[in-house]
């Protein structure tokens, strides 16, 4: 009777080798989808960052009144930060009899690794002595996005001719609103910069010929035919708000 045939040290030595590199192969398969699915991640996280942020300043552009100012007034630190005077937007409280200011305002980051992007919301009184308006004022900051190395504002000076490099200003403090604004942001992305660049047209600006708005409120008011006299040729005329029609 043979007795049974046990395994070799060379062969349990060569099975423990090739379970290891099996294991190390899935190892790293793994390792690799969980780094691909990070990263995937946070390439959506930051698209989602600025598509937020491009909605948020265009609807701020497309909401100015007539009676609200757009600045662009220097940083500490070097470039120019986005002041919105009589803002459309209050984030709290829903209503507010008192002037609102938003700036959007880029700061150090805590960590020293980039720039941090803050939304700060501003509602002052109309009379601070006396406490005109609701409540004594009060200021709100919300964190926007972090990780970036440069945010640049450009708005266009319908004034300066159709020059671009001399209608595109980064400095503005006029009391009439330009025709757009400019931002150009750039972010680091592990080893490499990406730019992200948008422009956001303003309704109640200067349009680009130089041409003052048409007061919103005019738009609504019913067309008027013009009487049949000499340089009309019976085309409509808009009648300005409170103005009765022409007649016949």
């Amino acid at each position: 009777m043979k007795a049974s045939r046990s395994f070799t040290l060379i062969e349990v030595t060569l099975g423990m080798a090739i379970l290891i590199l099996i294991f190390g192969v899935i190892f790293q398969l793994v390792q690799f989808s969980v780094i691909g699915a990070n990263t995937a991640g946070q390439y959506s996280l930051r698209n989602r960052e600025v598509s937020g942020l491009f909605a948020l300043l265009r609807q701020l552009c497309l909401d100015l009144p007539l009676k609200s100012q757009l600045g662009l007034v220097p940083r500490s630190g070097g470039g120019y930060d986005l002041v919105l005077t009589n803002a459309p937007l209050a984030i709290l409280p829903d209503s507010y009899e008192g002037l609102r200011v938003i700036e959007l305002r880029l700061t150090k980051s805590p960590n020293g690794d980039g720039k941090v992007l803050h939304l700060v919301e501003r509602l002052e009184p109309t009379n601070p002595s006396t406490g005109g308006g609701r409540g004594k004022g009060e200021t709100n900051r919300f964190f926007l996005m972090q990780d970036i190395q440069n945010l640049t504002w450009k708005v266009w000076d319908s004034g300066a001719g159709n020059d671009p490099r001399a209608a595109e200003k980064t400095e503005w403090n006029q009391p009439i609103k330009p025709s757009y604004l400019k931002m150009i942001l750039v972010r680091r992305d592990g080893k490499s910069l990406l730019t992200n660049e948008g422009i956001f047209w303003i309704p109640t600006g200067l349009t680009p010929g130089g041409q003052v708005p048409v007061d919103p409120a005019a738009l609504m008011q019913p067309m008027s035919p013009a009487p049949n006299n000499a340089g009309t040729g019976g085309a409509p005329v808009l009648s300005a708000p409170g103005t009765p029609p022409p007649t016949p």
